[in-house]
């Protein structure tokens, strides 16, 4: 039985979907994040983000709301195991390794197999060039082989 929370969400998300679809959205992509997006309100004149004390709030309320199973995960520092995809990693490149040291070490003990999945489809020129900036600083003869082996999983990488 539905709440009445439940109730409107439903509503403003068939909103949503019909304004989506008379728009004539590019892709089905936009049409998701659009759907996804709907119960959303643009912030006041008067609203000021920096004056809250404690933020307790969570951003999107009903993100989790349909997700019941599994134990929830709120740590946004991922390890480097539970990273599959490449907005995973660049998450973690670009937020959590502040610095080269922090990002080699974040790169080597990724697994090639695994680099080469996260990589299947691209990897991004500016990435490219970042990991074999840090990779050249971080060389030196003890770690030479594993670098060696990175670079190659990383030439097998799709638009290398």
């Amino acid at each position: 039985m539905f709440s009445v929370n439940e109730d409107n969400l439903y509503w403003v998300q068939n909103d949503a979907k019909i304004r989506a679809v008379n728009n004539k959205v590019s892709s089905y992509e936009e049409f998701v994040d659009i759907v996804k997006a709907s119960h959303l309100k643009p912030l006041e004149k008067g609203d000021r983000i920096s004056d809250i004390k404690v933020f307790t709030q969570p951003w999107n309320v009903n993100s989790g709301l349909r997700e019941t199973s599994g134990p929830s995960n709120k740590s946004t520092d991922l390890s480097c195991q539970s990273i599959i995809n490449t907005n995973q990693f660049n998450r973690h490149w670009k937020k959590q390794c502040k610095s080269t040291e922090e990002q080699y070490n974040f790169v080597v003990s990724i697994e090639n197999k695994t680099i080469l999945n996260i990589f299947k489809a691209e990897i991004g020129l500016g990435l490219l060039g970042d990991i074999i900036i840090v990779l050249h600083k971080h060389y030196n003869l003890e770690n030479a082989e594993t670098i060696a082996n990175l670079l190659f999983t990383l030439s097998q990488c799709g638009r290398f």
